[in-house]
């Protein structure tokens, strides 16, 4: 078959493929993104949220969506167009006229290719960057509401090392708990559990503070210098003040911290790397340490320390075209995704809050 026509052919396949592809990927899309939304819209609505932020954490979860839909949507397209083809018997023209299988398969292949890049891109490049910033917005809601973030049968860390809260049944709607404890630690001196059949959360007027109301429970008090005398209080309401804590959306600009599903594929080879190379630092100081030991004992001279390689990782090819291209988009701005050195702790929704107590008969 002449060159020319086969090249129509080629470009008659693809453009059957291009409706379906698109369809069956906006459609599973939505799909998808309706059910996230039937799930998680009440715990968003009637929080005092904007509805902008709303609006943002729900597009912040597109990419993740089509992440998945993508293969799908290709599958879908693929299946519709060949079944169509066939029973319209164009299958059996184009192999009637002289075209193989294989041929009328090339351009399907190379379309293929084509999405596959284009999906290694959005896995690598824009799916990393979106769940970070969905991450830090969602923390950025917890902080907001003092029961958005608390679980059921937990024990939640209210304040850092200081000040903890389980309960069997939360209600974030109208911030009732049920079947309440907490274990205040602030007083290095002096332990207290107290406990309650119900309370409620809520913040003060200025929207600074937050209150617990507990009622109908008890306060265990021992204090470490005197362990023997143990005190049992029981009380009909206890009021707690939690200070400091704001009831206002405040977003994080910039959050350094970045989880395995945040990073990039260069990121994640970093991190290896420098992984790595801490690995063969304390392997060769443990060596130089014992061998020191040994020469000590023996009285002999000793060595000197051996010099460990601390250069900068080099990056693969991959890594090196990226930040080439990079360049050229955009001189003099090439950052790339890395974790927090050290492998840092994600920053916890509630921290560094002081708090007072006080009880009411």
């Amino acid at each position: 078959m002449a060159r020319p026509t086969v090249r129509i052919l080629s470009r008659y396949i693809l453009r059957q493929h291009i409706p379906p592809l698109f369809y069956a990927l906006a459609a599973l899309t939505f799909a998808m993104l309706v059910n996230q939304v039937a799930k998680q819209f009440g715990n968003f609505v009637g929080k005092g949220l904007p509805w902008g932020v709303i609006f943002e954490v729900f597009a912040l979860s597109i990419p993740f969506i089509v992440a998945m839909t993508l293969p799908m949507a290709v599958l879908v397209a693929v299946l519709y167009t060949f079944s169509h083809l066939a029973a319209d018997n164009e299958v059996t023209a184009m192999k009637a006229s002289g075209v193989s299988v294989g041929r009328i398969l090339t351009p399907v292949l190379g379309g293929a290719t084509l999405i596959g890049v284009i999906a290694l891109f959005w896995n690598d490049q824009v799916l990393p960057r979106s769940n970070h910033t969905l991450r830090t917005l969602l923390v950025d809601i917890q902080r907001k509401k003092p029961t958005f973030q608390l679980k059921e049968q937990v024990i939640n860390e209210v304040v850092a090392g200081q000040f903890f809260l389980r309960a069997t049944r939360i209600d974030p709607a109208t911030n009732a708990l049920n079947d309440v404890t907490i274990y205040d630690l602030q007083d290095p001196d002096r332990r207290r559990i107290i406990m309650a059949d119900s309370g409620r959360m809520a913040y003060a007027s200025g929207g600074t503070d937050l209150y617990l109301t507990l009622r109908d429970g008890e306060v265990h008090e021992i204090k470490r210098t005197e362990p023997e005398h143990f005190n049992r209080t029981f009380y009909s309401t206890n009021r707690i003040k939690v200070a400091g804590v704001g009831n206002t959306f405040e977003q994080t600009q910039h959050d350094e911290y970045r989880g395995d599903r945040e990073m990039t594929i260069c990121a994640m080879q970093e991190v290896v790397a420098r992984a790595r190379q801490d690995l063969e630092r304390v392997r060769a100081e443990a060596l130089t340490a014992a061998s020191a030991e040994l020469r000590r004992i023996a009285k002999l001279a000793q060595l000197p320390t051996p010099v460990v390689d601390t250069a900068p990782p080099r990056p693969s090819r991959y890594c090196a075209f990226l930040a080439s291209l990079k360049r050229l988009v955009a001189p003099g701005t090439v950052e790339a995704a890395q974790a927090t050195p050290g492998g840092g702790r994600p920053p916890q929704s509630v921290t560094n809050l002081s708090y007072t107590s006080s009880q009411m008969p």
